[in-house]
């Protein structure tokens, strides 16, 4: 029964959230959804790039390739970022990176290893070059509109990320610490919603105060 009813709560808490789904796009804000049921703490943070990156769009240069992975491998070592008390001996489990704007590979466990080539580089170069429009006054400015609108669109990019740990020690899981401002000089303000054996909370989180009890 106690498990039903933090389920129900879980679930209602989801709906009714603004961090599941893509909220408004805030450089230096972050949601952070906390779950935490028995053993088992689940994570899910949703970012604008900007705030672990210095870009939001695809890495084009061997230098934002490696910016990426470094995120990645800071991600991927989400134990250092998720700090829970030592007695309950949690250990991470799985963790789950997403973005629109990022090729999967460099968001991968090994991202790292990756080699760090700018997206398209093959591509392009097999391509000839395109030919000059005949109508550069038409056509050159439909291009430049289309380009133009591309690149608005991307202009903002999320990360969604999620995270699970499992504890050994469930009885000693009362809180933790969340590191990630450290990590993301660029973030300034994590707003959380945690739903725990104690009840459903909401908290905001910053370089200065960056803990959650239940």
């Amino acid at each position: 029964m106690k498990n039903m009813i933090l389920l129900v709560a879980c679930a209602a808490l989801l709906a009714a959230s603004p961090a599941s789904a893509h909220g408004p796009h805030e450089h230096g804000a972050a949601r952070l959804n906390v779950t935490v049921e028995s053993a088992v703490v689940s994570i899910d943070l949703e970012s604008p790039l900007a705030n672990a990156l210095p870009f939001e769009h695809a890495p084009s240069t061997p230098e934002q390739i490696q910016a990426v992975q470094g995120m990645a491998a800071t991600l991927h070592r989400a134990e250092n970022i998720f700090i829970f008390p030592a007695a309950a001996q949690c250990r991470l489990k799985e963790v789950t990176l997403e973005s629109e704007a990022l090729p999967a590979n460099l968001l991968a466990a090994n991202a790292a290893q990756q080699p760090a080539k700018p997206a398209h580089q093959d591509h392009a170069a097999q391509q000839p070059p395109a030919e000059k429009p005949e109508h550069p006054d038409h056509d050159g400015h439909a291009a430049h509109t289309e380009h133009n609108d591309h690149a608005a669109g991307a202009e903002h990019a999320d990360l969604d990320a999620s995270f699970v740990f499992e504890c050994a020690n469930p009885k000693a899981l009362t809180g933790m610490d969340v590191d990630l401002f450290s990590a993301w000089p660029a973030l300034h303000e994590l707003r959380v919603q945690l739903v725990s054996p104690t009840g459903q909370h909401a908290a905001e989180l910053n370089h200065k105060a960056h803990s959650l009890t239940w």
